[in-house]
């Protein structure tokens, strides 16, 4: 074979190879891409699924031990408050027994010295007609 040929078929061949080379490049970019891209895609999205319902979970555990111990804080506040309430109340039904006893005192009073007057009234009468 002749030399010059043989430079022709190397250079051909290697022309041949890069031509090759960057078809299946370009093949292997355009299908594994395109695949990777709509994997990553939905990888990207089943992600962002768990992630939702993780912060929805922790959130809804965290609100709900937020609102428990508001709860019990309002109780705490409620029982106290009632229980001055209470005493308050207490306080002012005694209040009520004591001026409904004055009343009372007040009213044998007020009618002790209505039946003097009135006796002291008869005898007044007693001399006036008698």
């Amino acid at each position: 074979m002749d030399q010059e040929l043989v430079v022709y078929f190397d250079r051909r061949f290697s022309e041949l190879a890069q031509e090759l080379k960057r078809d299946l490049a370009q093949e292997l970019k355009r299908e594994v891409g395109g695949e990777l891209k709509r994997d990553l895609a939905q990888m990207g999205q089943e992600l962002k699924r768990e992630l939702a319902q993780e912060l929805k979970r922790e959130l809804g555990e965290e609100l709900g031990a937020r609102i428990a111990a508001s709860a019990a804080e309002t109780r705490r506040h409620f029982d106290v408050v009632s229980e001055r309430l209470l005493d308050k109340i207490q306080l002012v039904g005694e209040g009520v027994i004591g001026v409904d006893q004055k009343l009372d005192r007040f009213r044998a009073e007020v009618a002790d010295e209505f039946h003097r007057v009135d006796r002291r009234l008869l005898r007044l009468e007693a001399r006036v007609i008698g």
